[in-house]
């Protein structure tokens, strides 16, 4: 998939941009300020940010003297501005995520998130247009534009929408697709029966897209293993895992490889990243959509909602 690299890159390379752009402005003269700390945004730059419905916006923090100070579970204040108008005001939880290096083939210079420390913010950008997100630290602003889009013009399903009965790839009917789990530890228990058979149960589901053995960062690849542990302790919601790309094996687990190719159920999802944990309530209503990393407690906090 040509498209591939800039998909799978997107999470990668603004991490990676943003750690060296801090450390190119720091300056350490006492007679000099340094600049209020680097917002990153983390979740893709396509039309995913519908206006008028409350949305997941996570947004990393480039750690200086002022957020290091910051524990982990502390919050920050997150002002929504419309051309210079406070839309709204929220306290957001900081959130670590924590990984193991699974695998031999683990890139070991990959990203960390010790270098981040994420902010999971849900808001209501209430019509389409460009926002302003203020966060306030102990003395200073740091500042993150957010462009919101009609839901219409939006490519993917959003909060409130029917989840889409795809029929994904399972073990008895994979299709085209080579790989149906690229986990280290051996093939998932999510690949028993497709979306579209799932959704007929009129259970709560949860639907991840994710490959562990193409992620090229900390933070996508430690999210398929905080599933597959909370399955247990929600016997009542039905699981899914869905592998974006049709033809993993034959480019040999290559994200890069511009042959590369997109899997037919991740198309009809409007994916053009990954991952992404769909949150669907019992009428197969989508209630929530996770885009690009979650921790294990933002996730358990996800999960005891959709369960209710």
């Amino acid at each position: 998939m040509n498209d591939g690299v800039s998909r799978r890159a997107f999470l990668a390379g603004i991490p990676a941009a943003a750690v060296v752009g801090a450390g190119l402005f720091y300056v350490n003269r006492s007679d000099q300020v340094k600049p209020s700390p680097t917002l990153v945004p983390l979740y893709s730059s396509d039309r995913v940010i519908a206006a008028g419905i409350q949305q997941r916006i996570p947004f990393a923090v480039v750690d200086d003297e002022r957020t290091e100070k910051l524990k982990d579970s502390d919050s920050v204040t997150v002002r929504v501005l419309r051309e210079g108008e406070v839309v709204e005001e929220l306290a957001v939880p900081g959130r670590v995520v924590e990984h193991d290096h699974a695998g031999e083939d683990v890139d070991p210079n990959h990203q960390h998130a010790k270098l981040f420390r994420y902010y999971p913010l849900k808001a209501t950008l209430p019509e389409p247009g460009i926002y302003d997100l203020d966060v306030v630290f102990e003395d200073v602003t740091s500042t993150m534009p957010v462009q919101a889009f009609a839901p219409d013009d939006i490519g993917l399903v959003v909060p409130g929408e029917m989840m889409p009965k795809i029929e994904s790839a399972t073990i008895t009917s994979p299709g085209n697709v080579d790989t149906l789990c690229t986990r280290f530890e051996g093939q998932c228990p999510f690949h028993d029966r497709s979306v579209a058979e799932l959704l007929g149960e009129s259970r709560p589901l949860a639907v991840l897209v994710a490959t562990p053995a193409l992620c090229s960062t900390a933070y996508c690849g430690p999210v398929l293993e905080l599933l597959v542990a909370a399955a247990e302790r929600f016997p009542s919601i039905l699981m899914c895992h869905i592998e974006p790309y049709s033809n993993a094996a034959e480019v040999g687990n290559n994200y890069a490889d511009p042959d590369i190719q997109l899997a037919d159920s991740v198309i009809e999802l409007g994916l053009d990243f990954e991952p992404s944990l769909f949150l669907v309530d019992e009428t197969g209503k989508l209630v929530e959509r996770i885009d690009n990393l979650f921790d294990a407690s933002e996730l358990e906090d996800a999960l005891n909602a959709l369960a209710k």
